[in-house]
């Protein structure tokens, strides 16, 4: 994910809006969607977007902390699709 995180702020209260995060989740999801990676990699990285998905619904989500999780997530799996799966 190359987007900064300065459009995570953009009413100016370092909040980001539900659109920045929808958008995120959405990227993350259409990579993990077309990864070619081994199974079990693949079963990992989808479990640990779950994860996210169902933290962020939870009552006082922090949705700075679920983004940060969102770009380790999709870092995570461009490593997987460049074959360093066993990282993971």
């Amino acid at each position: 994910m190359s987007e900064s995180h300065s459009d995570a702020g953009a009413s100016g209260s370092g909040i980001p809006s539900q659109d920045v995060l929808a958008s995120r989740l959405l990227a993350v999801q259409r990579v993990l969607a077309k990864l070619d990676a081994d199974t079990e990699v693949r079963i990992r990285l989808n479990l640990r977007f779950m994860a996210i998905c169902t933290s962020l619904k939870m009552p006082g989500a922090n949705a700075v902390r679920g983004i940060r999780r969102l770009d380790r997530l999709a870092a995570d799996a461009e490593l997987a699709q460049r074959g360093h799966g066993k990282e993971v």
